[in-house]
């Protein structure tokens, strides 16, 4: 079982979706730098210290340990940074399976899978327009074929 790793191009798209909330915490931070609070360094101090986590280690971690394969009619997806994860799926499991990409998704010409089952979802983060248009294929339940009844 060959396991395959989504696009690198996923990393980018987090650490930019990073950035709305620490433009919030920077203005606040600028807003009540004249308070000379220790209080407010301590805020400015925990906001920098939590983005630079994020964006040095907790998004390669999550890149890392993200894969995913088909084999014998089931699908995995191993995840997870601090408990790794693995979730196999069965064809005849999935329900529904859709496309979804967010406009910096687009941007970079990636998206990402989501399959539905009776129950709960699973997301597959990062994938090519192709692959993803493939694995939907392949995991969408197929319709029986119906005859015509006016033939």
């Amino acid at each position: 079982m060959q396991l395959k790793k989504p696009d690198p191009r996923i990393l980018t798209v987090w650490r930019l979706r990073l950035l709305p909330a620490a433009a919030l915490f920077f203005f606040l931070s600028i807003r009540f730098v004249a308070v000379h609070e220790p209080v407010w360094w301590l805020f400015t101090g925990c906001w920098i210290t939590i983005c630079m986590i994020l964006l040095c280690f907790y998004f390669p971690l999550k890149y890392r340990y993200l894969s995913y394969a088909v084999k014998h009619r089931v699908f995995l997806l191993h995840w997870g940074v601090l408990y790794t994860r693995i979730r196999a799926v069965p064809f005849h499991a999935v329900q529904y399976a859709a496309i979804l990409s967010t406009p910096l998704e687009r941007r970079f010409s990636i998206c990402s899978l989501k399959l539905y089952m009776a129950g709960s979802h699973i997301s597959v983060p990062g994938l090519h327009n192709e692959d993803a248009k493939e694995l939907r294929d392949i995991l969408s339940p197929k319709k029986p074929e119906r005859e015509n009844p006016h033939e």
